[in-house]
């Protein structure tokens, strides 16, 4: 009797489980730029952003059963990104933003989203994720200008499907290195100190 019981309750599980669908999920982004770098006293900043990505859904989650669910942003990823690079930019001593309508020594940077991606697969009893991120920088100043290509990658491994919350970790882990990399290009300091 007790071994018809266990195989009852096994089969009560397998069902449950393989009848609990996944839910969509909608990522927090709030990613945080650390930066070393000081950029020149006085300094007025433009801040412009743009999402290039084809659709709003970076990825789908998976299960084993083979179920899947869309995940998108809960915000507008330029008013997030417009939001961090400003807080970025403060840590370097920029104080003053807005436009200086075409002054001398004014800087515009802009920054161009053209790849956020969430790739699940399930290989056994362990689900693998993947994450991508590459993020354009373009700085003008004086007439001139400097763009730079930053990707950063982030990959999670776990025998369950990953929560909201763990993919809200990973997704801002991963933004906060791409933009932070963005930021503490040497070749940005340099180049607006050569405008300055």
């Amino acid at each position: 009797m007790p071994r018809y019981t266990y195989l009852f309750f096994s089969l009560l599980i397998t069902l449950v489980t393989g009848c609990t669908s996944l839910s969509p999920q909608q990522i927090e982004l709030q990613p945080q730029i650390d930066s070393q770098q000081r950029l020149p006293s006085g300094i007025q900043v433009e801040l412009d952003a743009k999402d290039l990505r084809t659709s709003p859904i970076i990825g789908h989650r998976v299960s084993r059963f083979e179920q899947n669910a869309f995940i998108t942003l809960a915000t507008d990823a330029r008013y997030t990104l417009l939001s961090s690079a400003q807080q970025g930019l403060r840590q370097m001593g920029a104080y003053q933003f807005g436009s200086n309508t075409g002054q001398r020594n004014e800087l515009k940077i802009t920054l161009l989203l053209d790849e956020l991606t969430y790739k699940a697969s399930q290989a056994g009893s362990q689900q693998q994720v993947r994450l991508q991120m590459t993020l354009r920088l373009v700085t003008q100043m004086n007439g001139r200008s400097l763009s730079g290509e930053y990707k950063s990658e982030q990959r999670y491994q776990s025998p369950l499907t990953p929560s909201e919350r763990k993919n809200q970790e990973l997704f801002n882990l991963l933004a906060s290195d791409t933009l932070s990399r963005a930021f503490n290009d040497p070749k940005l300091l340099h180049f607006i100190n050569q405008q300055y």
